[in-house]
């Protein structure tokens, strides 16, 4: 298997210092659901919930498939950083980020105010 080289990710505007590069995944790869070893941290979602991105504990960026009570994920890139994340979400328009609690913990509302899944 030929690992992907290091090269920056999709930057917003004014950060691209700031960010550091990830290791992007060229090949399609697929993580089951429920993710082992590791947990979701920040989601990010379009206007209609249609698509979504995720960001897990260990620097996965994912993309859940379907997006609502996925079966799997897409890998979309490894070591990925917060600031990387969200620049990723803004170039796709995926505006409506938010966090998840740990276990137990009741999840952040959105910036609409609703409770995604």
């Amino acid at each position: 298997m030929r690992q992907a080289e290091y090269r920056p990710f999709a930057y917003a505007p004014g950060t691209e210092r700031s960010v550091s590069s990830v290791r992007v995944n060229e090949r399609q790869m697929v993580v089951p659901a429920p993710l082992r070893r590791d947990s979701q941290e920040r989601r990010w979602y379009d206007d209609q919930a249609a698509s979504c991105v995720i960001l897990t504990r260990r620097g996965r960026l994912l993309e859940p498939i379907p997006t609502i009570g996925p079966t799997r994920y897409r890998l979309l890139a490894c070591k990925v950083t917060f600031a990387e994340a969200r620049a990723y979400a803004a170039a796709r328009d995926l505006r409506h980020e938010r966090t998840l609690g740990v276990a137990g913990d009741s999840p952040a509302p959105d910036r609409l105010g609703s409770r995604l899944p």
